[in-house]
């Protein structure tokens, strides 16, 4: 379930605290700078379609790391519901948001330290996933050196209506990607769709002999 797009919650679309809530003085007087867009909490349901055949449930938790602007977004499987076993599986992925987007780290589980810190998390190269301001048709690349990877991001919609089994949602930012290696044959592209305060709330990837599709099922108690 995770990749190297870093964008499960989900992921999140959330998928997703710093600085964007600050004054600055202008010639005319003070304005405010636009309210962040990534949460800092939350608890909710997703189902992941192959196909739109099979299906697995999972919950992502939305956190703040101590002492940072950092979000972690954990994704919970449990893979006694998904394939017979009395395992659950548990992955995070980072976020920070700046005053030029939100970004995500690229943190591999089997290279994160048993003992975090935010000082840890900022050690690994990041992405931007998101870009500010946000505009319509705004199109941007990041590589990933590590991985050969090369990812451009397109904003379809800054304010669009999705819906979702768990309710509708208004002003959602709808972003397209494409994934190419280091020849610039295409891996994998897709869209995924950010509420604000809320995350990713539906994510839509298109391999070469597959779509693999997460939709927002439940909103928990926080």
């Amino acid at each position: 379930m995770r990749n190297v797009l870093i964008i499960l919650f989900i992921a999140l679309c959330t998928l997703f605290t710093a600085g964007c809530g600050t004054e600055s003085e202008g010639s005319q007087g003070k304005t405010e700078d636009p309210a962040p867009l990534l949460p800092t909490s939350g608890n909710y349901s997703f189902r992941r379609y192959i196909e739109e055949k099979g299906h697995t449930d999972y919950r992502v938790l939305y956190s703040q790391v101590p002492d940072s602007d950092i979000v972690e977004v954990k994704t919970i499987v449990d893979l006694e519901a998904a394939q017979s076993s009395s395992d659950i599986s548990e992955t995070s992925n980072f976020y920070e948001e700046t005053k030029d987007g939100i970004y995500g780290y690229i943190v591999l589980s089997e290279e994160f330290p048993s003992e975090w810190d935010a000082e840890d998390i900022k050690k690994f190269p990041k992405t931007k996933i998101i870009a500010y301001p946000l505009e319509t048709s705004k199109t941007w690349s990041e590589k990933i050196k590590d991985f050969d990877l090369e990812i451009t991001y397109h904003i379809r919609e800054v304010n669009a209506e999705i819906k979702t089994p768990a309710k509708t949602f208004n002003d959602c930012i709808i972003i397209d990607f494409e994934e190419k290696d280091k020849d610039g044959n295409t891996l994998r592209k897709g869209n995924s769709a950010f509420a604000p305060n809320v995350g990713w709330i539906r994510h839509e990837v298109e391999e070469e002999v597959l779509k693999d599709v997460h939709k927002l099922i439940k909103i928990n108690e926080r």
